[in-house]
């Protein structure tokens, strides 16, 4: 699990939740600044990725020659890499040492760092291999990209299904946001297509936000060899 570091959102406001078809029903603007800021945080959750550019930092377990894999993708620029021995009384910071380490793909969020033990003496001063790496850098995405009318869309339904749990005069029967998979009534009756669980949930609903934004996801924890 990856902490969230915002609690107010950074992309939506009441003017865009409207224009994209939200409906604020009798909220308050305080509810709905909590409904944007669950929609954006799961939206980084679904991603793999801060929308706006954020700085962040990580831990990460030395695995030798292999990539390392940040717990957020779309890099936008290392600061920082930090190699500490087991027993952490060693370390070595490497700043913008040139050929140190390279990212290898900025949206999955890969990091080459296998040369940094050769950069400003960190060999002798932490020896090898290295315990584990902390690593400081931007994720986030291009304004063009978490400003875009398929993301804005995405949002807008994400924070209408958080915006339904808060205000009731805007919920449909109950206030769950419920994937119906089969549905009766007298003698009409339908059986929908399965969907899958997203950080948004299961709904019809859920599932249209996932397919909007599908095409910007980051896959961090999936492994290069």
């Amino acid at each position: 699990m990856q902490q969230y570091l915002y609690n107010y959102p950074q992309i939506m406001s009441d003017s865009l939740f409207t224009l994209y078809g939200g409906q604020t029903g009798t909220s308050t603007e305080a509810q709905r600044e909590i409904a944007y800021t669950l929609a954006e945080e799961q939206m980084v959750e679904y991603l793999g990725s801060y929308l706006t550019p954020t700085l962040v930092s990580g831990t990460h377990f030395w695995r030798g020659q292999k990539p390392l894999e940040l717990d957020y993708g779309w890099v936008i620029q290392v600061h920082s890499v930090s190699l500490n021995s087991r027993d952490w009384s060693n370390g070595c910071r490497v700043e913008s040492v040139t050929g140190c380490y390279a990212v290898r793909n900025a949206q999955y969020g890969y990091l080459d760092v296998a040369y940094a033990v050769q950069c400003g003496g960190c060999q002798g001063i932490v020896g090898l291999p290295p315990y584990n790496v902390e690593v400081v850098y931007t994720s986030g995405m291009a304004t063009g990209t978490y400003t875009s009318k398929a993301m804005l869309q995405a949002l807008t339904i994400a924070a209408q299904i958080n915006l339904n749990e808060i205000d009731v005069s805007l919920s449909n029967e109950t206030t769950g946001d419920v994937g119906i998979e089969f549905f009766i009534n007298q003698r009409y009756h339908e059986k929908r297509v399965k969907g899958i669980t997203t950080a948004f949930g299961n709904s019809a609903l859920a599932q249209r936000v996932a397919r909007l934004v599908r095409k910007y996801r980051a896959r961090p924890g999936t492994a290069v060899y």
